[in-house]
Parts: structure tokens; C-alpha cells; sequence
């Protein structure tokens, strides 16, 4: 993907789309088969997800320790591990969970029978949305760089799927006449760049809303982009 957006490390097992969480990471091993988590269970993970999240945003990564995560949350740290096998397993699942639905999303930018400049729109929209949550934050302002010792490269490969998505949408609306000649990988950078900063600004009742403020974005880029009309 972009420079400007963060790499991390491949965890084994996991496909080309969305990373996925693995099981392993969820639990410590044991030699006897477990049920599945109920439904319990995986709200106390996410719970324990979101309030390191906002520790890693707000205090650092290095910063924030297993300790601060379970004093946050009022339980032992020995309950914590129950949940999650270690720091850098906490952050992986947390950057997984930043991506949303952007798999669906990147699907979906391939329907023609929108016009390219409208699903560059629709794109940033959901790119903005993802971002904007406690998860999306802890992407933008930690990143995975903590986790670059780890072999694989599953999240560097989905962030450079989202530069594709974009680069592809701009030669495409070149092709047509509807954006005029130009260069879809300082675009796509451009794109990234603007609305990568978002997060480290904005605040959730404001006089904008996220969709007010990737509207007024788009509307600049759009406009600097787009052919004129015939």
C-alpha cells in the first residue's frame, strides 16, 4: 500500500483477504479438546480488544503494558490471559478489527455500472468509517510496526489492496474520459495521506461529522481530478 501506511507481520494460516484472527491467539494451548467460547466469552475478548485500543491510541504501544491493560479493565492479569496470549497478539487482533468491512467494500468498487469517481467517493467514505472508531485509531496512530519482527506480511498485503483498489478505480475513470490524465499512485497517496490524518484531529461531536468531513475532502480532490465536462 502506500508509504505512508504502516506493515506488520503474517500470522500462518490466514487467506489474502481481511486477516483473520487465529484461534491459537485467543487461548493458551491446552492438551484437551475445549468447547467453543460462547457468546460471553467473546464479548469479554472484544471488550478487553477495544480498552487496549484506546490505551495503545492514547498512551503508546510501548507505553502501555499487559498490566495497565487488566488494571483498566479491574480484572488479574492472570484472568487476562484467558482471553489473549500476549501484547503483540492483542495488537494484531486490534488491527485486524480496524479493517471492518473494507473487504466487502473492495469488493464492491468492482461493480462498473457505478462511475468511477462515485465509488472513489464510496470508497473513502467506508475508508473514513473504519478509521474513525476506537479500533481504526489505534491503526492510525500505533500502527504495526511493533510487530515487523514477526514473519508474513498479512496486513502490509491488505493495506497495499486498498492502494489497488484506488489506483485502479483512478485508470479506470482515465479510460473513460471521466478523470483527466494523471498519476493514480499520487492519488491514491494523496487519498491515504488526507485521511489518514483524521484521526489524530477529530472529535466525535463536533461541528462536522465523518461524513461531512470526507465529503468536503472529496469534493477538493474530486475536483481536481475530474475531466471536464463536454
Amino acid at each position: 500500500m502506500s508509504d505512508h501506511l504502516p506493515s506488520t507481520a503474517r500470522k500462518p494460516g490466514l487467506t489474502s483477504s481481511a486477516p483473520s484472527v487465529v484461534a491459537a491467539e485467543l487461548d493458551p494451548p491446552t492438551p484437551r479438546k475445549r468447547k467453543a467460547p460462547g457468546p460471553r466469552h467473546e464479548d469479554k475478548r472484544v471488550a478487553i480488544l477495544r480498552t487496549a485500543a484506546q490505551l495503545f491510541a492514547d498512551n503508546g504501544y510501548e507505553a502501555t503494558s499487559l498490566d495497565k491493560i487488566a488494571d483498566q479493565l479491574g480484572m488479574h492479569k492472570a484472568t487476562l490471559y484467558h482471553y489473549v496470549s500476549n501484547k503483540e497478539s492483542i495488537l494484531y487482533q486490534c488491527l485486524v478489527l480496524s479493517f471492518g468491512n473494507l473487504d466487502a467494500v473492495m469488493s464492491e468498487m468492482e461493480d462498473r455500472s457505478v462511475p468511477p469517481l462515485q465509488r472513489l467517493r464510496q470508497f473513502a467514505h467506508s475508508l473514513a468509517l473504519a478509521q474513525n472508531n476506537v479500533f481504526g485509531r489505534c491503526l492510525v496512530l500505533v500502527g504495526s510496526r511493533p510487530l515487523d519482527m514477526m514473519p508474513g506480511g498479512e496486513i502490509r498485503q491488505f493495506q497495499r489492496r486498498l492502494d489497488e483498489t484506488v489506483r485502479a478505480l483512478i485508470v479506470e475513470g482515465i479510460a473513460d474520459g471521466s478523470i483527466k490524465p494523471c498519476h493514480p499512485g499520487l492519488v491514491s497517496s494523496m487519498l491515504f495521506g488526507s485521511l489518514n490524518w483524521v484521526p489524530r484531529w477529530y472529535q466525535e461531536g463536533g461541528k462536522l461529522s465523518i461524513e461531512q468531513v470526507v465529503d468536503s475532502f472529496m469534493d477538493v480532490l474530486t475536483s481536481g481530478i475530474a475531466a471536464p465536462r463536454r
